[in-house]
């Protein structure tokens, strides 16, 4: 993402420490801070003035994108009737921007966001309130996770986990998993 906004690699170190690697992040991520609070801070932390700050935010937003394997596997999955939940580490405004851009909300039975719930993966009680709200049963269930740590977490509680990653072998890793049938 810094690698994208600047060139500077003073600037992209700058970023990655005092903003996205930093505990405020975690905050935004968790819905105990909100965009207009860490703002001011992520400017006082980098010494950036906040409308470089605002620009960061912005082209952060503006760079999430499906990856369009993932999206194909979860077309799949849609069409084979699997219920598929999301639970996402994510401020409101960055899954609302993604929601607008892809309807999401229209793939998913359900989920939840890190930001409205004031939890955030790997703490065991967000994994425990996903199978609570929807009636999950965790040897039933298969959590597909980019971060090991998450992983781990859900395999603790019982729950079948694939440590993901974009590559031809977790896709075919995931379809062997679930047993979809190819057409």
């Amino acid at each position: 993402m810094v690698e994208t906004f600047t060139h500077s690699h003073y600037e992209q170190e700058v970023l990655l420490k005092n903003v996205l690697q930093h505990p405020d992040w975690l905050a935004l991520d968790r819905g105990t801070m909100l965009m207009a609070e860490v703002i001011p801070k992520f400017a006082a932390r980098t010494g950036f003035p906040e409308a470089r700050m605002e620009d960061f935010i912005d082209h952060i937003q503006s760079s999430l994108r499906l990856i369009q394997a993932s999206k194909t596997l979860l077309d799949e999955l849609i069409e084979q009737e699997f219920h598929l939940y999301f639970l996402s580490n994510m401020s409101t405004a960055f899954f609302e921007t993604l929601n607008e851009k892809h309807d999401l909300s229209t793939l998913f039975d359900g989920g939840l966001l890190s930001a409205r719930e004031l939890l955030l993966k790997p703490e065991p009680e967000i994994f425990q309130l996903l199978m609570n709200r929807y009636d999950l049963i965790p040897e039933e269930t298969y959590f597909i996770d980019d971060n090991e740590p998450n992983v781990l977490a859900a395999r603790e509680l019982g729950i079948n986990a694939i440590h993901f990653s974009a590559t031809p072998s977790c896709y075919q890793e995931i379809r062997s998993a679930l047993r979809l049938k190819i057409s």
